[in-house]
């Protein structure tokens, strides 16, 4: 609420009967009309309450302005001058109530009820229109895109509830060859929200047109295609971090109206036939320079995760030089986009906090910065910094029985197909097969040969469904010299046999 009065007593009084009849609002107070609006720019409010004679801008004209301004905002007009011409005046600018001084409580308290529950009522009506447009809005895009002619359209539905197509300029379209929608991820909303996690900004609406597809409808407008097409690389690198899939994405053309977005819908989808050809682009239509974009793509990805694993392992010179890597793919530009090298920096930083669990709440602000700055130069400093912090942490760590252990599971799974002995595996990190064995069950729950045999069931469950080796050679290449063994050892891993398995 407002109170607007050119006397502080007023002012003060009201405050008090609001908080005497167990009212609570956030107030802000304004001395007149002219200081009343300066901060209704800043911050709009619910209820105005302004006197009628103010300096500057009177309560008349102030209310006048307001209702044009701010048409949501309730209006009540409190006065000592009992003038009929005012009360018709102030209803003429559907004003909630006219009170006059000295005010009455049980008048005030009914005039402030009557303006809650209009509040209330506008805000339910509101948000059943909101709800109701989340199911309608993108069910009329989908029919839009079946080629249902918006002229038929609007002859279905009020042109209000059409408003929202006239925004659409451009839209890109997201392919996946398995499903994914209602499968890897709920529905298009929840790869919303994790668009927005990663500090990509987009002015868009989303709809999920079937478990393989889903549709961007952007608003920008004076947006270049280039724009879009690094929107799309990011969102393509994005998904193949978080969710280990491929997605393909084709950017349309530009919407002139409504009655485009079916037509400009199939012309974007036909890009997609040229995938056929390139199995290694993932962003259409083709421009000559794709392919080397795809590929620092794929360069940028195998970097990241042995990032992370070199943030387990604690082994601080290959950070160092996986974190230089891709900051000289960013100094020298071979992105050709500031989007998607912020988009870049803003993942190495998720990553490197990794080593900082206390600091997590760092990393909002810390890519908020990232988003702020002119130069990549001072991205480049701030990286540099916070791997230096890294590393501090890494340093100290190293001589920890999590590091150890760390070690230890970095150099299981690297050589599962050799012998894998307690004494070869305890010589690796200096210790006494004992004393490993011990620490090895404090940390991981589990002892050291279970750990070695499920590392080699996972990856013999791996080979049975990817490849066709024959059972034996899959025995061999997951560290058996018994192929009965193998077979009897897979079995109580998953209650059949490995050709059973793959049977099934």
């Amino acid at each position: 609420m407002m109170i607007a009065d050119d006397e502080d007593g007023e002012r003060i009084g009201i405050q008090y009967l609001l908080n005497k009849l167990g009212f609570e609002f956030n107030i802000i107070e304004a001395e007149d009309g002219k200081e009343a609006l300066r901060k209704l720019e800043e911050c709009a409010v619910d209820i105005l309450m302004t006197d009628v004679r103010m300096p500057f801008i009177d309560g008349l004209e102030l209310s006048e302005i307001v209702r044009n301004r701010f048409p949501d905002t309730e209006i009540i007009f409190f006065s000592g001058y009992d003038d009929f011409s005012y009360v018709k005046q102030a209803l003429s600018i559907q004003a909630v109530d006219y009170i006059l001084k000295p005010v009455n409580p049980e008048e005030f308290k009914k005039v402030i009820d009557l303006v809650i529950a209009r509040i209330e009522r506008k805000k339910t009506v509101e948000l059943h229109d909101r709800q109701l447009r989340k199911v309608l809005e993108p069910y009329i895009i989908t029919r839009l895109l079946s080629q249902i002619p918006y002229e038929k359209l609007r002859n279905t539905y009020r042109e209000s509830e059409l408003e929202f197509l006239k925004l659409y300029k451009r839209m890109i379209l997201l392919e996946f060859e398995e499903d994914f929608f209602g499968k890897t991820v709920e529905d298009i909303q929840e790869l919303n929200n994790k668009i927005a996690e990663n500090g990509l900004a987009l002015s868009c609406d989303m709809v999920d047109l079937n478990p393989a597809q889903g549709i961007l409808l952007f608003t920008d407008e004076g947006k270049s295609t280039s724009y879009y097409r690094e929107a799309a690389d990011a969102i393509h690198i994005l998904i193949e971090k978080e969710y280990q899939v491929s997605c393909f994405l084709a950017v349309s053309g530009l919407i002139e109206t409504p009655d485009d977005i079916g037509s400009v819908y199939q012309e974007t989808e036909a890009y997609f036939e040229e995938r056929f050809f390139h199995k290694d682009i993932f962003v259409y239509p083709i421009e000559s320079d794709d392919r080397a974009v795809n590929v620092n793509s794929e360069n940028i990805t195998r970097a990241f995760n042995e990032i992370e694993e070199d943030i387990k392992f604690c082994d601080v010179f290959s950070l160092k030089k996986n974190v230089e890597i891709i900051l000289d793919k960013c100094r020298n530009n071979e992105f050709q986009s500031y989007i998607y090298t912020r988009f870049i920096c803003g993942n190495l930083i998720k990553i490197l906090y990794h080593a900082l669990p206390e600091d997590q709440d760092e990393i909002a602000d810390k890519i908020e910065e990232l988003y702020r700055v002119n130069h990549f130069s001072e991205i480049e400093q701030s990286l540099l910094d916070l791997m230096g912090r890294v590393v501090r942490v890494l340093d100290s760590q190293q001589d920890s029985p999590k590091h150890m252990i760390a070690i230890i599971e970095k150099y299981i799974r690297d050589h599962y197909m050799e012998v894998l002995s307690l004494d070869v595996l305890a010589e690796k990190v200096f210790l006494t097969p004992h004393y490993l064995s011990s620490i090895f069950s404090q940390e991981k729950g589990i002892g050291l040969n279970k750990y070695i045999k499920k590392v080699r069931m996972d990856k013999a469950e791996q080979l049975l469904t990817t490849t066709n080796m024959k059972i034996g050679d899959i025995c061999e290449a997951v560290g058996y010299t018994n192929l009965s063994y193998f077979c009897k050892t897979f079995r109580n891993e998953y209650g059949v046999t490995p050709e059973k398995y793959r049977e099934k």
